[in-house]
């Protein structure tokens, strides 16, 4: 083989390899291209989905707070004393001024636009049995901005950023808003409705169940004002005041074996026992004291009881000592030796 052949089979291996490499090259930044526009939709999609968490805490807490209001109302500016025009949709600006929003929550998600609110009754209202729910959605439906349809992997980006919290109205089912917990009609109460690629997050019923409970300044029952019962133990880690009187069922005798130290009955013959090491105990310490007649036993001969108003008998409690502080000593047959004992402890 010549010089002249060499040279140019060396000339076209090298052409060969010019063009794996660009191909690989080619390869790589499509590659490198492709992976960062899905960081940076997965990034967008994180943002709205975060900020459409904030603006769902602040409808179910505007929710929860005006809900008994809600359950009655029979006009749209049933609430407009708090400053909300219509409580069927409570603007931005309105739940910013009601406090229900930070001072610097931006209107908008440059993925979803602003977010606007819708909140509706349904059930047996006005009253109780009324069931209050809301919907919090992006007014901008999720798109591929070239084709202008609506972008799947967009919406799967910001669904899985929502936590299984969100929401959206899918090509296959168009007339339902769905996610993991909950399926709306995307066709709204107040009439609107919801293109595909429309992403949200619902207040259910089951998420502002707590206003079932009563609060302190409940509308319901300002200040607690009423009867309060309670099944169970109540217990407070502070002083309560009772400002009429307090009622206490629970009747024991003196000395009989309690389980909670400290607690308070009643003694059954009167005045307030407290359980102390195990046992019940007058309240104000004091042992009392009695009589005995050798004849007639815890009463005088004319028949005067001489018992201890503590225990009700003629003995001390359990706590106390036995004095003995008078003896009449040897009396006539009819009236019997008398002595007087004082329980002290």
């Amino acid at each position: 083989m010549n010089r002249h052949a060499v040279h140019s089979s060396q000339r076209g291996y090298a052409l060969v390899e010019l063009a794996l490499v660009l191909l690989i090259t080619s390869l790589l930044a499509a590659w490198g291209v492709h992976t960062l526009v899905n960081r940076i939709h997965d990034a967008q999609a994180r943002s709205a989905a975060a900020w459409m968490a904030a603006m769902h805490k602040a409808v179910l807490a505007y929710v929860q707070r005006y809900g008994p209001e809600i359950q009655e109302a029979e006009h749209p500016d049933a609430l407009a004393i708090h400053g909300f025009a219509d409580w069927r949709a409570p603007a931005f600006a309105e739940l910013k001024q009601a406090g229900l929003l930070s001072a610097g929550m931006p209107e908008n998600a440059p993925l979803t636009g602003p977010a606007r609110v819708i909140v509706w009754h349904q059930g047996e209202c006005p009253g109780d049995a009324c069931i209050v729910e809301a919907i919090v959605y992006g007014e901008w439906p999720v798109r591929d901005l070239k084709r202008g349809e609506p972008d799947e992997a967009k919406v799967a980006q910001w669904l899985l950023a929502s936590e299984g919290e969100g929401a959206a109205v899918h090509p296959r089912e168009p007339d339902r808003i769905q996610g993991a917990a909950y399926s709306y009609s995307s066709t709204l109460p107040d009439g609107t409705v919801l293109p595909v690629g429309t992403v949200a997050r619902a207040v259910t019923a089951e998420q502002q169940a707590l206003w079932s409970f009563l609060r302190v300044k409940d509308r319901r029952d300002p200040d607690f004002q009423g009867a309060l019962s309670v099944a169970g133990n109540l217990h407070s880690r502070a002083d309560a005041t009772v400002a009429g009187q307090l009622t206490i069922g629970a009747q024991f005798h003196d000395g009989m074996e309690c389980e909670t130290e400290k607690a308070v009955a009643h003694h059954v013959l009167g005045g307030l026992l407290v359980c102390h090491l195990g046992r019940w105990r007058s309240s104000g310490r004091a042992g009392g004291g009695y009589g005995y007649n050798l004849l007639y036993g815890c009463e005088t001969s004319e028949g005067y009881p001489m018992a201890n108003p503590v225990t009700g008998d003629c003995s001390c409690p359990w706590y106390t000592s036995t004095v003995p502080i008078f003896d009449s000593g040897p009396q006539p047959s009819s009236h019997g030796r008398q002595i007087a004992y004082l329980c002290v402890g």
